[in-house]
Formats: structure tokens, sequence, C-alpha cells
């Protein structure tokens, strides 16, 4: 095995459905030990992406390794060194956590006492000892999850692929999770590449790449991307929005500027002070409001046609 390889690398990786093309060139390099969110609407690319890099599809064009061994010709090999966990559960609900996890194990080469050993440890590190004997059909939603994340960390992998792992979870077991995860990341090492549309939830990621259509539209730390839409955002609305936003443009504070069902979101860089100020000699501005840049700002600002001189 080369460890001195990245974890993820791909090298304009593309898969096609028919005439459809689903993922289209992508690009990407993941370090050993990163956390690395996949972002994008239903439909974006993110689960064909996922389920390349897991070996579960062939791509159709490009190439793909995990820790340098290509996932198309050393399937077997990257298989021993992943955990996955996508939308679908893997948990037999007709099963006891404990017997699902002891049924993986053994799929995955453990037996006997070491694979009890393994299912103990992933019992204990997803907090599921008081559901462990218990049918998996019983569990809430939320418990169900973690019996995957158990599942899926039960031979500590390498290499953890997410897809949309939080989707249906209330905010505990969703920091429940993500607790275990980093966990695994911060003992061991491992490293993890998850998809989500939920955009808030890449904020701690190492880097996040931006999909739409099946393209990569951005790619960088989350701070880096904020930093391109300016220091905050203004949610300028009413007939008077795309004066106020030329007039910052003319101060050369604005730095993009998206149009909304109301009005515009213009992201902006220096005193905010300037933006009121403006904002209150300006006619016809129904509603000012300014607030930190999110993710999200950086996805409409790459996706949609923006206003002014940015069109």
């Amino acid at each position: 095995m080369n460890d001195a390889a990245p974890a993820v690398e791909t090298e304009a990786l593309g898969r096609d459905y028919g005439d459809t093309r689903a993922l289209d060139g992508l690009n990407l390099v993941v370090p050993a030990g990163a956390l690395v969110g996949l972002l994008g609407p239903n439909g974006a690319g993110k689960t064909t992406a996922m389920l390349l890099l897991a070996t579960l599809l062939a791509p159709s064009r490009g190439v793909a390794r995990i820790f340098g061994q290509d996932v198309s010709r050393r399937r077997h090999v990257v298989r021993r060194r992943l955990g996955l966990l996508f939308q679908e559960t893997s948990i037999d609900g007709l099963l006891t956590v404990r017997e699902n996890l002891l049924f993986a194990a053994r799929l995955g080469g453990l037996g006997g006492r070491l694979a009890r050993a393994a299912v103990s440890d992933a019992i204990e590190r997803t907090g599921l000892g008081q559901f462990a004997d218990r049918p998996a059909k019983t569990l809430s939603g939320g418990w169900r999850r973690l019996a995957d994340v158990a599942r899926a960390t039960l031979h500590l992998p390498d290499l953890l692929i997410l897809d949309e792992p939080t989707v249906g979870l209330d905010p505990e077991h969703r920091e429940r999770m993500w607790n275990t995860i980093e966990a695994q990341r911060r003992e061991r090492g491992t490293t993890v590449l998850f998809s989500t549309h939920y955009m808030a939830e890449a904020e701690p990621a190492d880097r996040v790449v931006l999909l739409a259509r099946g393209v990569m539209v951005a790619d960088g730390s989350p701070a880096d991307l904020r930093a391109t839409i300016g220091d905050a955002v203004a949610e300028i609305e009413g007939e008077g929005a795309e004066r106020l936003a030329s007039a910052l443009r003319g101060l050369g504070a604005a730095r993009s500027a998206i149009r909304t069902g109301r009005g515009l979101r213009v992201g902006f860089a220096g005193p905010r002070e300037a933006v009121v100020e403006l904002a209150g000699a300006a006619p016809r501005i129904e509603r000012l409001a300014i607030r930190p840049v999110s993710l999200e700002d950086v996805y409409f600002a790459r996706t949609q046609v923006r206003s002014g001189d940015a069109a």
C-alpha cells in the first residue's frame, strides 16, 4: 500500500447513465486524515461520485484512486480500507443490533474473539449499549442510523465514505453521529469524505467541493470560499434594490449580487455602516438585513446568473 498517496485522488472522473451525464470530469484530491464534504442539491452528482469511489459503480471515463490504488483494477484491495454509509440503511430490522454487527464482522473476515471485541467496541463508541440486544426494527430512526455508523466503522477503516449521512436525523442524533466520526479522525487519523445538501453541515470541513448538475463549481476551504463573496451579505428587498446594489458597486464594496424573489443578496466588503447609510438614503427599499456569509451564498453565486456587472 502507498500510504504517502492521497486518501482519494480523481482525474476527469465521470459517469453517464445513457444520455444523462451524471458526473462530468471530477478532479479531486483528499489528503489522508482530512474531512471533506461534497455539497449540492439532489441531482448534483454527489451519490454518483460516492458510488464510484466506493467501487460500487464503474466510471464512464477518467480514473479514481484510493490510497494510490485504482478503484476499477484493485477493487478488493480498496474495499478493505473503506467504511461505507449510504442513504438506505444496511441494518436488518429482524436481527438485534449485536447480531447485525457480528454478521458484518464475519463478512469482513473477523471471527471468534476478534469479531466479538470489534462489535463491543463499535457499540460502546456509538452509545448503542442499551439497544444492543433489541431487534433493530424497534429502534428510532436516529438510533438505527447510529447502528449504521457502528457497522461502517466496525473494522476501523482508513477512509469513511458517507452519502447524506444525516438526512432525517434530529439535532441530538446528528451531533452524536458527528461526534463519533470525529473521534475516529482524532484517534486513528481516519479520512472522511461525506456528501450533504445541508450547506451549514459542511462548515467544519477542511475543504468543500460544490457540485451542480454533475460539474464541480467551487473547491476550497469554507473560509476561503466565503471570502469570495465578501465580509457579509446584505439582503435587500424592494423596487430600489438594484439601484442600491449599483451604488454599492460604485463604492467598490460589492463583491457579488444574486437575485432573489423579492430583491437581491449583495456580498460586500468593508464597514457595514456604509451599506446602512446608503440604504437609508435609497428610495423604495422595503427591507435591509445584514448577516454573515454562508456556503449557500457561495453556491448560489457560482450557479445562478448574477446581476448587473457580473451578469
